[in-house]
């Protein structure tokens, strides 16, 4: 966990009670990289209120005597605007979806600021009813930028569609096809038919993968000091939850296991692993990081789009192009297959995907059931207008004895 600290004049840090807020906002499906980001907005955000109540701002005039006992809602909605105003890596102003989710967590900092005492009881965090029905903050900041037309934010693409199991063969297939696309085609399966995340794939060695029977068991740890010790920042390489995992039983998925090992077996030859046993491995033949798996996945999502166009098969390309497409859309694809395909309930799709609770994939079934009701009021409306055709004749006929 992460622990906020101020740093005195001696360079000393010294841990700062503020990270209590850290114990409240964490969870148990909260990730490392979440939590890093969330304590680093707490410090961006101090830092920015005692940098300008030392340069003498009117706005933070008050805070020299009052301290944070004087934070009021102005001085959040400064900072959003601050941020609001950066220009990032490419000289490109910062994305107004990267400061919304700066702001949904300073409107929870400031919840935990008015439990705590610290600040005014008298300032008034509006509420609002979220689509479960349950109470929750809305932002009380005021953002200069929030007059502008406001994009929302996209969420990732969740399914292949009713081609799925089709769309899934041939996309591992294309990256199959592909030189350095093969490396990772192993990885691909287990993410659609196992439900893996990203940095599960990655950890993984030659000998957390079995063969028992028809199917594949992964064994899913935290080997990041084993395989990535020589990375500073692992954020892209973590596993949420350490587990044994069932893989859809499937000689497709069996044959690639065999093809990944042959290809790993020979370009070991070649190159000399910096870790034996790990499962996937760069051009370089060091353990593959959760970044250089999406660099590929991406190459890999290109050409298979091309794929499509050159088919013309425009409903599909348009359907995967809809929302944005990444390594986590496979998972989808298997809670669909799950759901939809096989019919398992909640409780056994959250099960075979690792989840700690069923709400996720009851916004999938929710979704599915959702799309399953409308097809059945389209057959019932097609068939309303059949009988409304047969009834045609009848009607004329009743409209003539009302004439005469």
């Amino acid at each position: 966990m992460y622990t906020i600290a101020t740093i005195d004049r001696d360079g000393i840090e010294i841990p700062h009670p503020v990270t209590n807020f850290l114990q409240e906002y964490r969870s148990d499906t909260l990730s490392m990289e979440r939590e890093r980001q969330v304590a680093s907005l707490v410090c961006q955000f101090l830092n920015f209120v005692r940098e300008m109540t030392l340069s003498g701002d009117i706005d933070f005039s008050e805070l020299t005597d009052q301290g944070l006992f004087g934070l009021n809602f102005i001085h959040g909605s400064l900072f959003l605007d601050y941020q609001d105003n950066l220009i990032n890596k490419r000289g490109d102003r910062v994305k107004r979806e990267t400061v919304d989710r700066k702001e949904y967590i300073l409107t929870s900092f400031y919840s935990f600021f008015q439990k705590q005492g610290i600040i005014s009881r008298d300032l008034t965090i509006p509420t609002y009813r979220n689509e479960k029905g349950q109470e929750a903050n809305a932002s009380p900041f005021k953002r200069k930028r929030s007059n502008e037309q406001k994009e929302p934010v996209r969420k990732g693409l969740r399914d292949f569609g009713e081609n799925r199991q089709q769309i899934l063969v041939e996309f591992i297939d294309t990256a199959r096809s592909m030189k350095w696309g093969r490396t990772i085609a192993l990885g691909l399966a287990t993410q659609a038919f196992g439900g893996l995340r990203r940095g599960e794939v990655v950890n993984l060695t030659t000998s957390s993968v079995m063969k028992i029977g028809k199917s594949l068991v992964v064994n899913i740890d935290d080997r990041q000091s084993h395989l990535f010790a020589h990375k500073k920042n692992t954020a892209k390489e973590e596993v949420k939850k350490k587990r044994p995992q069932d893989l859809l039983p499937s000689e497709y998925l069996i044959n690639l296991y065999r093809e990944h090992l042959a290809w790993l077996n020979s370009f070991s030859k070649e190159v000399k692993p910096l870790v034996k046993d790990a499962l996937f491995i760069n051009r370089f033949g060091r353990p593959l990081t959760g970044k250089g798996y999406e660099k590929m996945f991406k190459r890999i999502v290109d050409k298979y789009l091309k794929v499509l166009l050159a088919q013309e098969r425009y409903d599909d390309y348009t359907y995967l192009t809809s929302k944005p497409f990444n390594t986590h859309t496979l998972r989808g694809v298997f809670t669909n297959i799950c759901l939809d395909d096989l019919g398992m309930n909640i409780r056994e799709t959250a099960n075979a995907r690792g989840d700690a609770d069923d709400t996720t994939v009851a916004e999938y079934l929710d979704q599915l059931t959702a799309k399953q009701k409308m097809e059945r009021a389209i057959g019932q409306l097609a068939q309303a207008v059949v009988n409304a055709e047969a009834s045609k004749e009848f009607i004329e006929k009743m409209k003539m004895k009302e004439l005469k």
